[in-house]
């Protein structure tokens, strides 16, 4: 949720003064987010989602997380409990980032055309 939301506020944010900075009536603000912004984030977002998706030698997948937790479960039980948390948290990641992904492209499709 907190990446979403950076990556959605810092997109708008700049797309924002990028617009605004349109002077002369060039679309050269709208280009900048247009060409450059918005395919960084959708192509940010879909390496999160590669790396979340990816096999327990993935560090920072959930398999890893997993692989992980189960390894220091007799040492250190209360470290195996955070990341058994945290890729339980995994697939409402997921979900946000194909939201935020789903939102972009209507933005790109809408305003880039």
């Amino acid at each position: 949720m907190i990446v979403g939301g950076l990556l959605a506020g810092g997109l708008l944010l700049g797309s924002g003064v990028a617009l605004a900075d349109d002077g002369g009536g060039t679309p050269g603000g709208t280009d900048t987010v247009c060409t450059q912004r918005i395919p960084k984030a959708l192509d940010r977002i879909d390496t999160m989602l590669t790396r979340i998706d990816g096999g327990a030698s993935t560090k920072g997948s959930t398999a890893w997380l997993k692989a992980r937790a189960d390894r220091v479960r007799t040492t250190h039980p209360a470290l195996a409990d955070l990341l058994d948390q945290r890729a339980a948290a995994r697939p409402a990641k997921v979900q946000e980032l194909q939201t935020l992904r789903s939102q972009l492209q209507d933005v790109q499709r809408k305003d880039c055309a």
